[in-house]
């Protein structure tokens, strides 16, 4: 048995320049395999591929690729020989990968289409790049309400442009307005002279054209759908979202929420390159800096009781980072709560509750250890029963407010339409390692009875 060919021997071979071994090598791999493997690789590295690939296998391999990085690969082909590429894949992977090519290129490439083709895709382009109608397939397979079993099934099976995902037949009344469904299993199981409208579903989930792709993937989740109806005002079926537009919303999705969480970013290809990850990440780590400088600055009045109890320098990392991590995992669930639809606005001091219990519990727990293990790292001190009463009580404290922070923050980022990943960056940490540490040494001050 011939061995798999990965990454690194198509690398190999690529950098060997020699295109008949690559063309060779390529003739193993399927296009979904190659398109993964072109998403990693440098650009000069995918034209050289592109080149070594049968023109009839190219359509495939770009449908497959990243849209944004099948969109740097188009950028770079000639006009008319884009057009063909796109021309031989599904309408809305076309749009998708040509809303991110830049407006002369475009228009370059829509010059070849056809007037009907190119009127086609300018509608779809015309919409948000993030609505459903930026994601909608305007090739969706509908029938009239007065039709029979039989006569559905035989459109079915002679229609000539049957789209490629056809899960579902949706009904239309007289006035092309959407009003039932019936999924193809229930087509052949039904009997083949009765009219359409007695077994269609007429309870329907549907979308605007609007609505925003995160909204969409969560209620093709929550009802498990295979595919979304996008309708106009007057409920006129305008395209369908299909399974695998859904899952490359939730991917896309997921990234930038991960990505704006750590400040790194919103989309993986914007920070290919090292400039472009510079800008992505210099105003994050600005704003962690002008933190730092705030935390010296709050902690200013201080300098006494480090210098009657030295130990307590030892425990101010301790302190600042177990609060800093209970910030991050509370802030980082809420997000990613409300992205998926799994925290509820009318309990949502319910919520804050749990998380601040959580901390004061998880805080006491790791506190008092650090309290007993104290005297064993060399921290020592006149009064040790109130140093570890210090330790112990500004841990607790230290996590409860990174707990109230970091599930407020989002909550309330939420309820102002500001996108709440942004919140789990360095304003938690920033407000984390302040108030922890103020209330830390406020701690100081009056159980072991120093002044600031």
């Amino acid at each position: 048995m011939t061995p798999a060919l990965n990454q690194n021997d198509l690398a190999r071979l690529v950098h060997a320049g020699d295109p008949r071994r690559v063309a060779r090598a390529l003739a193993r791999l399927d296009a979904v395999q190659i398109a993964a493997y072109l998403d990693n690789f440098e650009p000069h590295e995918q034209d050289l591929v592109f080149q070594a690939l049968p023109a009839e296998r190219r359509p495939q391999v770009l449908a497959a690729m990243r849209y944004e990085v099948a969109a740097e690969l188009i950028g770079r082909r000639a006009p008319e020989e884009a057009a063909g590429m796109l021309g031989d894949i599904q309408e809305d992977d076309a749009a998708d990968i040509l809303g991110r090519v830049d407006e002369g290129k475009l228009r370059e490439i829509l010059a070849h289409y056809g007037d009907e083709d190119a009127h086609a895709l300018e509608e779809l382009l015309a919409y948000g790049e993030r609505t459903a109608g930026g994601i909608m397939s305007p090739e969706v397979f509908s029938i009239h309400h007065d039709v029979t079993i039989a006569e559905a099934t035989r459109m079915v099976q002679t229609a000539d442009d049957l789209p490629q995902h056809v899960h579902y037949l949706y009904v239309v009344d007289e006035h092309d307005r959407l009003v039932g469904v019936i999924g193809l299993r229930q087509l052949v199981r039904s009997k083949p002279d009765m009219p359409i409208h007695a077994v269609m579903t007429t309870e329907l989930v549907s979308v605007t054209a609007e609505t925003d792709q995160e909204q969409v993937a969560e209620l093709v989740s929550r009802y498990d759908l295979v595919g979304i109806p996008v309708v106009d005002d007057q409920r006129r079926l305008l395209g369908v979202i299909t399974i695998d537009d859904i899952l490359d919303v939730v991917r896309e999705e997921a990234t930038e929420d991960i990505l704006k969480m750590a400040g790194a970013g919103q989309m993986m290809v914007e920070t290919r390159t090292f400039s472009a990850s510079f800008r992505a990440r210099m105003p994050w780590l600005l704003a962690a800096a002008a933190g730092g400088l705030l935390v010296a600055a709050s902690l200013q009045g201080f300098e006494g009781a480090l210098q009657s109890v030295p130990a307590l320098a030892l425990f101010m990392p301790v302190v600042a980072g177990m609060g800093g991590n209970v910030g991050t995992q509370s802030s980082t669930i809420v997000v990613r709560g409300l992205a998926v639809g799994y925290v509820e606005t009318n309990r949502l001091g319910r919520l804050v509750l749990r998380e601040v219990g959580l901390g004061a519990t998880l805080g006491a727990l790791y506190g008092t250890g650090i309290a007993v293990a104290a005297p064993f790292v060399g921290a020592t001190s006149s009064d040790p029963v109130h140093l570890g009463a210090v330790i112990t009580l500004g841990m607790m404290g230290s996590m409860m407010i990174a707990a109230a922070v970091g599930t407020s923050v989002p909550l309330l980022m939420n309820r102002l339409n500001i996108d709440p990943a942004v919140a789990t960056g360095p304003f938690v940490t920033t407000s984390v390692d302040i108030l922890g540490l103020l209330f830390y040494f406020w701690l100081a001050t009056v159980l072991l009875g120093i002044s600031g």
